[in-house]
């Protein structure tokens, strides 16, 4: 692809060249005729005129082949796509353990919220970073070809009683799930993982 791409960059380039050289064939050619250009008739043949031809031409090309270029002018990292494997399955050493999974939620839970007394202002902004938090370790722990969705629910305990279901409709053979609890007196925090394979 990048030698495909670069011919078409060196096409691209002597067709500028050539595009720039023919105008001041054209501009004296005028001149010879009538002594005079009309305004708007021809650009200008100044250097930056005909580099921003260039560049733009430069552009178009790399867009063309998937690339991007930043403001600035400069070229962008062009971003790899890859092919699917077709694997229906997980191998055993990138399969989701949920046991492995719960142990991280417990212990997240455990460390920071060890100490603290519930509070309706903060505690909404930390499930948010929490469920970050723990979707980051379980991803990191071997579940490569994972899609995880994590949540992290913390309600006061004020002697109420309370149900928290979930449902979802997956494969049972490689899908999983991942659910662990905190609680102290002033409140009760729960930790969830779900976990689709995909190929």
């Amino acid at each position: 692809m990048e030698s495909n791409l670069s011919r078409e960059v060196l096409k691209a380039h002597n067709a500028t060249e050539k595009s720039a050289e023919a105008k001041p064939k054209e501009s004296t050619w005028l001149k010879s005729l009538g002594g005079r250009e009309r305004a708007g008739t021809l650009h200008s043949e100044s250097s930056s005129g005909t580099g921003k031809l260039k560049l733009q031409r430069l552009r178009h090309k790399i867009k063309l082949f998937g690339g991007s270029f930043s403001k600035s002018g400069s070229e962008t990292q062009i971003q790899k796509r890859y092919e699917n494997t077709y694997r229906l399955e997980p191998t055993d050493t990138t399969r989701f353990s949920s046991k492995k999974a719960e142990d991280i939620i417990s212990h997240v839970l455990e460390n920071y919220l060890k100490g603290k007394s519930y509070d309706p202002k903060k505690f909404p902004n930390l499930c948010k970073s929490l469920a970050e938090l723990i979707k980051d370790r379980v991803k990191s722990s071997g579940c490569t070809r994972y899609k995880l969705i994590a949540h992290v629910m913390i309600l006061e305990n004020q002697g109420q009683s309370m149900r928290h279901v979930s449902r979802c409709l997956w494969n049972k053979d490689v899908d999983d799930f991942a659910t662990a609890t905190y609680e102290t007196n002033g409140f009760t925090a729960v930790g969830s993982v779900f976990a689709t394979y995909y190929d």
